[in-house]
This record gives structure tokens, sequence and C-alpha cells, in this order.
């Protein structure tokens, strides 16, 4: 046999010959009527527009470490695969498509036609991040693939919906959302990425109606203040408590402003009173809310100016806006100060990293989430959901409990189109929660069988929450759902754990009537050789195709596994380990060329026959074997992989 193996291992000729066949063999298809105790991982579906990157790599690689070993225990271990629908970026991507190839909008084409090429593009290139996936050796269940829009997941989605909405835990309201003005749809307070700029802070002077003097307030973003309706001030701070009650005068739309007082101010931000934009800040909003304050929408969806502002700086860009209202105000002498430039935290959007605006957008639909973040922290309070580094089960518990209602209005063509339709009299009509997937057709209110569905769209991640218990048949009691739910474990980057985590265990428990998954692990960030964030423009990207190219799959899993310790959030990686990796892949082949160049099959000796070196060798063996299974008790990966080299190469 050993004269049948080159004389060095040659990783891409052992991959593509063994994993398909594995692949055929069915080694990692799952049976959810065996009598084995289930082991269920479910993999955290990469979007269908996006590429294998080396964040994938690293997950995979431990999740594909957990499942392996689970097999090997004796588990019926299900890894089940799937792909996001990815609403925002599936969207921006064949517009983009439409337009550069075929010099067409999508609003030409029209809603089901532009859908239609959408699926088309699905079709075409959605698969490239599986079979990806499938280069770089998952030992997934693809038998079991799933995606976010096929029809199963569909129908959970819609039955989601219905029931949420009958539990009173989905309403249509008119609130403060996210705007992204270049996606032209709202986002999640989650999809929200803060980021520090270099920006201003303006302090102009407001003076009060009576012309007994003024109030100074500050703000970074002077053009908000067409938008304000009023001033506050902390009702125990000394320096305003006299002046509560009282107005000030806009200079430009001579509104009367009235002076109110809420403990939410920063007596040590500014000059301690600051403006009362409602419709464009959410603090603001909630002031206004508690003050009986009116709101002033001052944008339009691009981000211009809007008619409800003085006619001099309608249609202008809000940053053109800016300049502009500052040199008024300038002008008129209001303005006290400036601080230029002043770093702050500005809201990003997640997909195109422009700056969000929030904006009051009229009526959209909206998750209460006061009744599912209790029953959510409390599971993990009690053990129900365990985090490891556990470290992260104070980060998850905070932001829970500050959560806000999530919307979920998507305003896109692509998704889980809002089952809600509306009569001309403006009734919502919802399916009914016996037969969910039946569109309705007759208002219950007043009889009228003229309907409009809801032009939005869902939030990706409102399917995204359903994933652990929609990929085995909820809402269906299947043979799946019975075994393999709650899964065993989630594992996933820091980055996602409020996006995605917090959710599914809220969905979870309301939903399917039991947490998710009895463990989350979470790891850190590959980084570069220096700690720095990977990016096209600094030139340091690892792209794992290239390395499994270059070195094969093994060599590249066993470089991130070697340094996946949960501990860490940054993970630095070089080359120069996933080429060690391959060096050590060739040292096991030669070993194995040496064992097999006994002839015939091998066999162990018994062990009156052992001599004193092999016995030496078999209890370094059983030690490596203790070692790795302590280690991956314990979830070090880098542990295992290290007292796995120790051995081999020792």
């Amino acid at each position: 046999m050993s004269e049948q193996m080159p004389s060095q291992y040659d990783p891409a000729a052992a991959e593509r010959r063994w994993y398909p066949e594995w692949v055929e063999r069915g080694y990692f298809r799952a049976d959810a009527t065996s009598d084995k105790p289930a082991y269920c991982i479910v993999l955290p579906p990469p979007n269908v527009t996006g590429a294998l990157h080396i964040g994938h790599a690293l997950d995979h690689t431990i999740q594909d470490m957990l499942i392996r070993r689970a097999r090997m225990q004796g588990f019926e271990a299900l890894w089940l695969p799937g792909t996001d629908h990815a609403g925002i970026a599936t969207q921006v991507v064949v517009e983009r498509t439409l337009r550069e190839e075929e010099g067409i909008d999508r609003r030409e084409l029209g809603r089901d036609k532009f859908v239609e090429r959408v699926w088309a593009w699905k079709e075409r290139y959605g698969g490239r991040i599986v079979e990806q996936m499938k280069a770089l050796g998952n030992s997934c269940d693809w038998s079991r693939l799933r995606f976010t829009m096929d029809e199963g997941l569909s129908h959970a989605v819609r039955v989601a919906f219905v029931r949420m909405y009958e539990d009173e835990l989905i309403y249509r309201g008119e609130r403060l959302i996210n705007w992204c003005p270049t996606d032209h749809t709202g986002l999640s307070d989650s999809e929200v990425e803060h980021e520090e700029v270099d920006g201003e802070l303006v302090t102009f002077r407001y003076p009060f109606s009576d012309g007994s003097g003024h109030v100074d307030v500050a703000t970074t973003r002077v053009e908000t203040m067409l938008g304000d309706t009023g001033v506050a001030v902390n009702p125990d701070d000394g320096r305003y408590r006299d002046l509560v009650g009282k107005t000030v005068g806009h200079p430009f739309t001579g509104a009367d402003l009235p002076i109110v007082a809420d403990a939410m101010v920063d007596p040590e931000f500014g000059t301690g009173a600051v403006k009362v934009t409602p419709a464009h800040d959410p603090n603001d909003w909630d002031i206004a809310e508690r003050a009986g304050l009116s709101y002033v929408n001052i944008l339009n969806a691009d981000a211009t100016l809007s008619d409800a502002v003085p006619e001099e700086f309608r249609g202008l860009d809000r940053y053109e806006a800016r300049r502009r209202v500052r040199q008024r105000l300038e002008e008129m002498g209001l303005i006290v100060s400036e601080e230029r430039p002043y770093r702050h935290a500005v809201g990003h959007c997640y997909r195109c990293h422009n700056e969000i605006e929030p904006w009051l957008s009229g009526k959209q639909w909206f998750v209460k989430v006061d009744p599912l973040k209790e029953p959510a922290r409390e599971a993990v309070r009690e053990g129900r959901v365990r985090f490891t580094p556990e470290r992260w089960a104070r980060p998850h518990d905070v932001w829970l409990g500050g959560l806000r209602d999530w919307n979920i209005s998507r305003q896109l063509w692509w998704g889980h189109r809002i089952p809600v339709w509306y009569c001309p009299q403006g009734h919502e009509v919802v399916p009914e929660k016996e037969d969910p997937l039946v569109d309705p057709t007759t208002c219950a209110e007043c009889g009228s069988t003229d309907l409009d569905q809801d032009p939005d769209v869902l939030d990706t991640w409102f399917s995204s929450q359903l994933w652990p218990f929609s990929t085995v048949g909820w809402p269906d009691r299947t043979a799946d759902l019975e075994t393999f739910y709650p899964t065993t474990v989630l594992v996933t980057g820091y980055e996602i754990l409020y996006l995605w985590v917090a959710r599914m265990i809220m969905a979870g428990l309301h939903l399917a009537g039991d947490v998710p998954f009895e463990q989350v692990v979470i790891h850190g960030l590959v980084r570069d050789r220096s700690g720095r964030k990977m990016s096209k423009s600094l030139g340091n990207v690892i792209d794992p195709l290239d390395m499994i190219d270059r070195y094969g799959a093994d060599a590249l899993r066993y470089a991130l596994a070697r340094m996946a310790t949960p501990d860490q959030q940054n993970l630095p990686l070089a080359e120069e380990s996933i080429e060690a990796g391959r060096n050590f892949a060739n040292k096991i082949w030669n070993a194995a060329r040496l064992v097999l160049s006994v002839g015939g099959r091998p066999e162990l000796a018994s062990e009156d026959q052992l001599g004193q070196a092999e016995k030496w060798l078999l209890g370094r063996h059983q030690a490596c074997v203790r070692e790795v299974g302590e280690a991956l008790d314990r979830d070090q990966f880098a542990d295992a992989a290290v007292a796995v080299h120790r051995f081999l190469w020792s």
C-alpha cells in the first residue's frame, strides 16, 4: 500500500477524491429515527450573495471539530447547513447588475419582474458559497440544506408573524426609526454601527420669547434645529430650574418652543440645556413623549430637507444644510462657540456604511419586545443557555435590558412580504391563525373585498430568528424537530450576539416553547499577523480559497484551530501558520507511509508481545487522547490542536 502513496502529501488530489465519496456514502447524514442521543448544530447561514471569508472558515472549523467528535462519541449528530436571502445586500447586488449590464432601473421592471430576476440571480450564483463550504471540508448534512426563502421556511415566517400578531406582540405604529438614505429602508437598532467621526460641536443661542434673556444649547447636527419643538434641562440642575415653563423663540420660524424638565438630560453635556428634535433623535422622541411636545419631520427619504422647513433651506442635502444653517445663525449673531474637530460616535448602516438618520417615516411594523426579553434573560441567568466564554452573558443581559421595540418593516422588494392587507377604509387584515398560509380575501370589519397587501418586506433577521427550529420543520411536529430541537450548540462570532443570538432565544422560547440551543460558543475575529482588521485597502486579506488551493483545506483548518481560543477577541493569523499546517499534514502522511510499508494490513501486536518502546508510545497516545478530550470539553480548541501536534511531531 505504501508503494502506491506518493512521497509527499498532495492535499488537492486527496480532497478531490475523498470528500465527494464521503458525501455520496452518506457519512454526514443524520437519522432522526435513531436511538442514539441527539447532537445538533445549525450552521449560521451565510448570505447568499457572499463568498467564503476567513471568518467563515474559523467558524466552520470549530463547528466541524465539535460535530465530528460527537459522531465519534456515538451521538446521532446533525450539522444542518443553509444560506440567508440577505434582503438588502441581495437587492443591491441585483439592482447594480441590472443598471450596469442592461441599463435598467428596477422600477421600470416592476415588483414581480424584479423579484423574478432576483430568483434567477440566486439560482445562478447563490450556490457558490455552498460549494466553497464543501471545498473547506465541512461535514454538513447536505441533504438537509435550507434557504431562508425556500417554501418550508417561508411558511414558518408566515406562521410566526400571524401568531405574534394575534398575541399582540406585533403592531403597526408611527415611531422614530433608523433610516438609511442610501438604501432607502429602515433598520433595526442592532443594524446600526456606531463609528467615531470628526464632526463639530456648535453652541448657539435661543432668545426667550419675552425678550428677557436667552438659553444656550449645543449640538453636533445644527441643521436639525429646524425641527426643534422644545428645549430640555435636567430638573435637578439649579442653573435652569427657574426657566422651566418659559418659552424661547425659533429664529427661523418664529415659533415659541417650551422649556421642559427631563431627567434624561445630562447636565455635563455642552451647556446642560439641550435642543429637542423629536422627529430626528431617539432620546428627544422619548422626552417629547413625556412632555407632550410636537414633532416636525424636516427630512425627505433621500436626506434632503423637506417642505416642513423654511423655504431657504428646502431641497438642500443634509450636509449642505448643516453648513447653511450654521452660516445663517452666525449672521444673526446667535453662534456662541464652535468646537472643531469634535470626535463623537455616529450611526452608520451596517450594509452600505453611510450615515443613517433617525427619521419619522410614517407607520411601520414593530415587534413589542418587553414580553419577550425577560424570559430570554432568565434562560441565560438560570443556565438553560450557557455562554462560552461566560463573560458574554453579561453584555447579552444588559443589551436585552435596554432593548427598544424592533422595527421589522423594510422598504424592499426582495424578502418575505409582510402578510397584512388593507381595505380602502384602512383596516388591517391578517390571515387566520388557524390557517395562516391562506391569503385573506375579505375585510372582517367592513366586508370589503378590495384588499392590497402591505408593500414592505420583513427584516431579514425576522426569518433568521426562527433558524434553529424552522430548519427542522417547525411549525409542523416533524421527526427532525422532535429529535434535534433544542439544538446542542451554536458557534458564532461576537459581532452578531445582538443581531441574531438574542433574537433566536426570544423567538425560540415564545414560538417553539424552549431555548433554541443549550450553549453558545463565541469566538473572536481573525486579524492579520499584526492584529489589524483585514481589509482590501490594507492589502492584508487572507482569502481562504487561495489558501486551500495553495496548502489544502486541512492545513488551513489546522492553522485556524490552533489559534481558536474563545477567550481572545482578536485572533492573529499569518500565511506561515497555514504553511506550517501543510508541513504537519505531510508529517502525518509520511508516518502513514512508514507504518504501511510493513505490507498488507498492519495490526497491533498483543500486549504480551509489546516492547518497552511500543508501550511507551501507546502510553503517550493515550495521554494525547485524554488531553485532546479534556481540551474539547472546555472548548479550548487551540489546546486540542497543540496536543495533537505535540504527539505526532514529537
